[in-house]
Order: structure tokens, then C-alpha cells, then sequence
């Protein structure tokens, strides 16, 4: 029989500190910080309202060609030379040539409020998920209900991360996307489905961004409202109590 690995007493005094403080600062996350967030990110997903999508594109379209000038209509006016394709205003991106041709500004500062929430939902995910890996005890047979709670509450917090970085790699592609649309409007500037196309991209990425705020509220009341209801069984899985076996 293999015998137990022996740790020097300092290093099993460091180990013992840090699952101490990991363990306290997630019991605070579950019961204070999680409804916090979920109150605060509550009222900012209220602000930003769907009526708002047509203040937010940055892309001038073509104005309509003028009506015809009708006056002195009569019956020795001068018929108008024939037109075969209405003329159109064409208005320039905002920049001018040779200059920086900017983003769109809402989207951008909304994208940079929203990240920080996204990396933190993340690395308290983290934190609350390490927590509860400490917990699980270590491997028997029978008696195992409460570590599969632990197993599922792990599991949960890491898709909650995952989808957390998926979200984040998402920004970057919305700005290539949008980048090569506006590239196209600089070369066919008379071409108005790529400036209808870009503010489409800018509305969608505006829904997009909002639906990712209420996803990251959503988690925080789920994780909170799961987490409290098996704490119990979270912190102890295996109960010492064998009478109520008989």
C-alpha cells in the first residue's frame, strides 16, 4: 500500500490559507456581491432601450432624389430633357478623404461599459467555481448525491465562463465585419445597400450587446439563487449522520 504523501508544515499552512481565503471571498460573492450585480446591471439594461436604434447609426445614406420643379407648368413650357436615372446626393462618410474614418462612437463606448462586466462575471465565475472544486471530498463509494450537486454547480459556473469569453471574441469580429463594409462604401460610395448594410451591422450589434447585458444580469441570478438553494449539500456532500440510514 502506497503511503500518503507527507507536506512540510508550511506548505500545508499556505494551502490551508488559501483555500480559507478562497472560501471566504466566494461565500461573499454568492450572498452580497451576486445580487448586487444583479440590481446594478438590472437598471443599466433598463436604460438602453430598442427605441434607441435609429440615434445610433453613423453612416450618412443617400438623400432622395429632389422633386421635379414644377412651376411655370403651362402649355408652351419647355419639356424637360430626358433623364434616364434620377441624379442622388451622395454624402461623404464622416472624415474626409486622407482622414480617419471613426467607428461608431455609441456602439463603441457601449462595447467598452459592457467588457468589464463580461471579464468580471467571468473571474467571479472563477473564483465561486475554484471554491466548490476545494469542497469536493475525495472519491467513495455510495453516498455520493451531494458531489454530483458539486459536479453540476461546477459544471455550471464553467459554461459561464466559457460563454462569458465567447462573448468577448465576438467585439473584434463586429469591428472587422463593419470595417470591410465601410472600406467598400469608401470605394463604391454611390452604392447604397453597403451603408444600409452597416447600419443594419450597427443596430444588430447594438441588440446584440443589450442581450449580452441581460445575459450576464441573468447569471448572476441564477447562480445566486442555485448556489443558495444546495449550499448545504455544496459545503457538506457527504453526511456523517448514518441514522437516517436505518
Amino acid at each position: 500500500m502506497a503511503s500518503p504523501l507527507k507536506l512540510e508544515q508550511d506548505v500545508r499552512g499556505k494551502v490551508d490559507s488559501f483555500r480559507a481565503r478562497i472560501a471566504q471571498e466566494a461565500e461573499d460573492l454568492v450572498s452580497t456581491f451576486f445580487p448586487q450585480k444583479l440590481s446594478e446591471l438590472d437598471s443599466r439594461v433598463q436604460e438602453l432601450r430598442l427605441q434607441d436604434l435609429s440615434r445610433i447609426r453613423s453612416v450618412p445614406a443617400p438623400e432622395p432624389p429632389a422633386a421635379p420643379d414644377t412651376a411655370g407648368d403651362g402649355p408652351n413650357r419647355d419639356p424637360p430633357p430626358p433623364q434616364t436615372q434620377p441624379s442622388v446626393k451622395v454624402p461623404a462618410l464622416p472624415g474626409g478623404e486622407g482622414q480617419l474614418l471613426r467607428s461608431n462612437q455609441h456602439l463603441v463606448e457601449l462595447i467598452a461599459r459592457v467588457k468589464p462586466e463580461i471579464e468580471l462575471l467571468r473571474e467571479k465565475c472563477n473564483t465561486v467555481r475554484m471554491w466548490v472544486q476545494l469542497l469536493i471530498p475525495k472519491v467513495e463509494d455510495g453516498n455520493n448525491f451531494g458531489v454530483s450537486i458539486q459536479e453540476d454547480t461546477v459544471d455550471q459556473l464553467w459554461t459561464v465562463e466559457s460563454t462569458a469569453a465567447s462573448y468577448l471574441r465576438r467585439f473584434s469580429t463586429y469591428y472587422n465585419t463593419r470595417a470591410k463594409l465601410v472600406s467598400k462604401i469608401v470605394k463604391y460610395p454611390q452604392v447604397e445597400d453597403y451603408r444600409r448594410t452597416v447600419a443594419e451591422v450597427d443596430e444588430n450589434e447594438y441588440l446584440s450587446v443589450r442581450q449580452i447585458l441581460l445575459h450576464v444580469r441573468n447569471q448572476y441570478a441564477t447562480l445566486h439563487d442555485v448556489i443558495l438553494k444546495n449550499i448545504e449539500k455544496i459545503k457538506t456532500p457527504r453526511s456523517t449522520n448514518t441514522d437516517n440510514l436505518y
